[in-house]
């Protein structure tokens, strides 16, 4: 088992407490401040029981690695998001999307944003990113336009 930093297990019990009310959280955090093992953490305290962490392909074993390291207390599928359109399961209660601001395209969300939005809007997301350096506040929408529970759904 691995010990968080203080300021990693405050941040878990936010993102739990945030998605538990409001099913999404977005942990922008400082580059190597550990966001993976925060937001497992998190998923953890949450209860997951299946989840499914998207992100770059060269980041998979570190995030296993992290996985494991807090003892594998639910059931993971990590890939890229260039193979999501592959993937078969659609049982997840959790979402986890590393690098999230690349969901940030405008005028038009990309394809990945949208098969992520038409097969998992309606799970709870957590979305992770060192570099949420967005342009405009369009494109703030659609970072969050692919979950459901998006604080601009109505708009």
């Amino acid at each position: 088992m691995i010990t968080l930093r203080d300021y990693q297990d405050k941040i878990a019990d936010w993102a739990c407490k945030t998605v538990s009310q409001y099913g999404i959280a977005y942990l922008a955090m400082e580059v190597r401040t550990g966001k993976t093992l925060t937001a497992l953490e998190a998923a953890k305290r949450y209860g997951a029981k299946k989840v499914l962490f998207l992100t770059k392909k060269r980041a998979i074993p570190s995030i296993q690695k992290d996985y494991e390291a807090i003892g594998k207390p639910f059931d993971i599928v990590i890939i890229n998001n260039e193979q999501l359109h592959n993937l078969v399961d659609n049982d997840f209660d959790l979402l986890i999307s590393d690098e999230h601001h690349r969901n940030s395209a405008y005028p038009k969300p990309n394809t990945g944003t949208k098969i992520i939005k038409q097969r998992f809007g309606h799970i709870a997301q957590i979305y992770l990113s060192g570099t949420p350096a967005i342009e405009s506040g369009s494109q703030w929408y659609h970072s969050f336009w692919c979950s459901n529970n998006s604080p601009f759904r109505y708009y």
